[in-house]
């Protein structure tokens, strides 16, 4: 039986097709850093940037890290600071994140700016770079870059911070060819797809890694999966901590 062209685009968030998708860009390309593709010149070999925007999933992006590092890849992974889904500081957030960077994986902060109500280009850095030093302090490991959480016009302007590379500064957007999978689909078509890759143009590759499982998913169902997972941990968390919880559980059976 045919498969559609919905169920083949499905197929393409599949950690075996994830496996297949890196060994083709490894067949012509260099992985680099966006430390380093900020100095891009002349090159022999062209580049690829793959960076990993974590916005709900720290299991997700476990799951990513420790495929990637199996193909002998490393990744810049950007996490949220005040996010409601996970936290890096828990005990099992600190846990994940440790783990994403013991295997080589590069730190980098993603960075929202819609929680500063005063936000501005005279004081995006200091906010920027308040929220690296926490992160920088609590792991004891250098945070290498950041990228804006659903970028608005600031963020998109160009600006360029002290210290550290931004996903969104011109030359990751002009001397890279830019690609995401945010909703779930490639907005610009797969990259191994496109007319790039054949013309081997340095390639920005942006995987968010709550889109990516092992069996084909609609990104809704996974969002429902996902939603359905943090009320599971909500309610164990709950049980673990409150002895009220389980006693009133207990009187409604």
């Amino acid at each position: 039986m045919k498969t559609s062209v919905a169920e083949n685009k499905r197929r393409q968030f599949t950690y075996d097709y994830y496996k297949e998708f890196v060994s083709r860009l490894q067949e012509a390309y260099s992985f680099t850093t966006f430390q380093e593709g900020k100095r891009v010149t002349e090159i022999d070999r062209p580049l690829v940037i793959m960076r990993h925007d974590i916005d709900m999933d720290l299991g997700a992006a476990l799951r990513m890290s420790s495929l990637e590092k199996d193909l002998g890849i490393h990744s810049t992974y950007f996490f949220l600071v005040r996010c409601p889904l996970y936290n890096v500081f828990s005990g099992n957030g600190t846990d994940r994140v440790k783990e994403i960077l013991s295997a080589g994986h590069h730190f980098g902060l993603h960075f929202d700016c819609a929680l500063y109500k005063d936000i501005s280009a005279g004081n995006l850095n200091y906010y920027v770079s308040r929220e690296c030093r926490l992160l920088e302090q609590f792991f004891d490991h250098p945070v290498e870059a950041i990228s804006f959480h659903r970028p608005g016009h600031l963020e998109l302007s160009g600006v360029e911070l002290e210290r550290r590379p931004n996903s969104y500064e011109r030359v990751f957007l002009e001397k890279f060819e830019y690609f995401s999978d945010s909703r779930g689909n490639w907005a610009r078509g797969n990259p191994l797809e496109s007319e790039a890759f054949p013309k081997r143009k340095n390639l920005h590759i942006l995987a968010h890694p709550i889109w990516w499982t092992e069996a084909p998913m609609t990104p809704y169902k996974r969002l429902v999966s996902f939603a359905e997972q943090i009320s599971h941990q909500t309610e164990q968390y709950i049980s673990d901590n409150c002895q009220v919880w389980n006693e009133g559980r207990q009187s409604k059976q």
